[in-house]
């Protein structure tokens, strides 16, 4: 759901769900954390290029992931919070990376997309662009 590409030290990092707009599942972002470390360690990449596939960029997190926590709530009180956790470990990897993050914006750019683009040293917006926190419209900051 994450494919990487290096060019010379440009490390192109797509997300790709594009039937789905490129919603931010638990898998991708694990993939986009080891994907970022992989790059830091490595020593000959200079520059993070993220961007999402089929016109999107990214439509916040997995809908089905949050589901699945919520239904573990019984089980496990702390699977939301572990679920946010692990989204906002990744927005801090990316702030904090020695590496130039660059987002390449278009079409839809939502919620935790929009966090994700907030985090990188660059965010290029095109005229697709439809920037949107739907967390606001239900009174959550």
């Amino acid at each position: 759901d994450v494919l990487a590409r290096q060019d010379g030290p440009v490390l192109h990092l797509t997300l790709n769900r594009p039937a789905q707009r490129n919603p931010l599942s638990v898998a991708m972002v694990q993939a986009l954390r080891e994907a970022l470390a992989a790059a830091e360690a490595q020593g000959s990449v200079r520059v993070v290029v993220l961007r999402g596939a089929g016109g999107h960029f990214c439509a916040g997190g997995d809908i089905k992931d949050m589901a699945v926590a919520r239904a573990q709530l019984d089980t496990d009180p702390k699977a939301i919070e572990r679920l946010s956790a692990a989204f906002g470990e990744l927005c801090v990897a990316f702030a904090h990376s020695p590496l130039a993050t660059v987002a390449v914006l278009e079409g839809t750019v939502v919620g935790g997309g929009f966090g994700l683009a907030c985090v990188t040293d660059v965010a290029l917006a095109g005229q697709s662009v439809a920037f949107r926190l739907p967390e606001t419209s239900l009174g959550l900051p």
